[in-house]
């Protein structure tokens, strides 16, 4: 989130929320500038990534260190996530009934089909994996728990927003075009099609629209008395399974998989 967007979130019905704290915000949108893999980084990398000035966010990483959340790697003068990170996201996952109830139906899954299944909730116009199961299957995108995958051109952003009630989806398509520019048109055109296969189908689809190498196929998926709604999806890569298994193997799997996850929550 850079500066502009969060100053567009203080925004409601055009007046500046007195709820909403910047500084807050912005301390969160410097964890969130950390990425899987890549290791320390700087202070100019986190500005330019979050948009904010380097002088707040020399201040702000200092003030994460003291804190616990960061370590400070002082030969580098770069920053760190610590462990404590790690109880941020523990909580949601440990209290999360949909990933506690899909985590074994879809290892179940990814054993006997060889694909990798993920479950995603929302974040802002992404999808964030907050479990993943892999197939023995060779493929050419393996993502783990905390990636980010775009809402429009996914075969799990697509089943979120079909899941969505119609008013919210239509403010979050909103700000999809908004933020998508000339490239609306064509997400657009998909996500129109993805409701149309979701209404006839049960799932939605993706074929080599988000990466030209993958095919998958998405579910949404409710905890109707706790009123979540996340998405599932099941994916491969585009040499291992044809369009026309995706549609008549894998998605037809995936919708029993949700299913019955939705069954056993209502009777947790």
């Amino acid at each position: 989130m850079k500066t502009e967007n969060i100053k567009a979130i203080q925004l409601d019905n055009g007046e500046k929320d007195r709820h909403f704290v910047t500084s807050l915000a912005r301390g969160l949108e410097v964890l969130r500038a950390f990425r899987p893999g890549e290791g320390a980084v700087g202070n100019a990398e986190i500005a330019t990534r979050t948009g904010l000035p380097k002088s707040t966010v020399s201040r702000l990483t200092s003030t994460l260190v003291q804190l616990g959340y960061l370590i400070h790697r002082e030969d580098q003068a770069r920053y760190e996530p610590s462990p404590t990170v790690l109880s941020l996201g523990y909580t949601f996952l440990a209290n999360s009934r949909l990933r506690l109830m899909a985590a074994p139906a879809m290892r179940e899954m990814a054993r006997n089909t060889g694909y990798s299944l993920a479950l995603g909730a929302r974040h802002k116009l992404n999808m964030l994996y907050v479990e993943a199961a892999r197939g023995a299957k060779a493929s050419t995108l393996v993502l783990e728990v905390g990636s980010y995958i775009p809402l429009a051109n996914t075969a799990m952003g697509r089943a979120f927003l079909a899941g969505m009630q119609e008013t919210e989806r239509d403010f979050l398509l909103d700000s999809i075009k908004h933020h998508s520019g000339v490239e609306w048109p064509i997400l657009k055109q998909g996500i129109e099609q993805a409701l149309i296969d979701y209404e006839e189908r049960g799932f939605c689809i993706s074929i080599g629209e988000w990466q030209r190498a993958t095919h998958a196929v998405g579910v949404p998926i409710r905890d109707r008395a706790k009123g979540d709604l996340m998405a599932i999806n099941c994916g491969c890569s585009a040499y291992l399974a044809t369009p026309e298994e995706l549609i008549e193997e894998l998605g037809p799997q995936l919708v029993s998989l949700a299913r019955g996850v939705e069954i056993m929550c209502g009777q947790g």
